[in-house]
This record gives C-alpha cells, sequence and structure tokens, in this order.
C-alpha cells in the first residue's frame, strides 16, 4: 500500500523503512510483502535471510503457504492504526 501510494516499488520502502532511525515505528521492515503477497527477502535476499523474515511475521499471526506466498483468507490489505 505504501509503495503503490508513493508510486514506487515494495523493494524501495523496505529499503527506505531499513534504514528508518525510528524502526520499529511505525512500521518495521519485515513487515513489507511483494504486490503478490509473496514474502519477499531482506536487502533482496531470498534464500539466507527470509527464513527469519516468515519466522516473525507468523509471529505476528500471518500464515503462508509452501511457497512463501500469505494464505488466500489473510491476504486483504489491512492498515495498522496503533503499535505496541
Amino acid at each position: 500500500a505504501i509503495s503503490d501510494h508513493l508510486g514506487s516499488g515494495p523493494r524501495a520502502v523496505g529499503t527506505a523503512l531499513s534504514k528508518n532511525p525510528f524502526c520499529p515505528l511505525p512500521i518495521p521492515c519485515h513487515r513489507v510483502l511483494t504486490s503478490d503477497c509473496y514474502i519477499g527477502g531482506f536487502s533482496g535476499d531470498t534464500k539466507s535471510k527470509i527464513f527469519w523474515k516468515k519466522a516473525k511475521l507468523e509471529k505476528e499471526g500471518l500464515e503462508f503457504d509452501d511457497k512463501g506466498f500469505v494464505a488466500p483468507s489473510l491476504q486483504q490489505p489491512r492498515f495498522f492504526n496503533s503499535f505496541k
């Protein structure tokens, strides 16, 4: 949603969020997914570091299929109004 609003790409948004000095607020960079709901990777890495991103997202309540896509029932855009 952020990249769509800015007319940018998800990877650019993830990079910007990873450099956010106020991280993890408001949006931690691990919450950036690709536009087709694929988990994506950290810094373009879709092999070695993706396990950690997936584990964080699953702890936050997301579910993934065997190929790394968000479960269809959870693919609706969600916006967070408050952060813990």
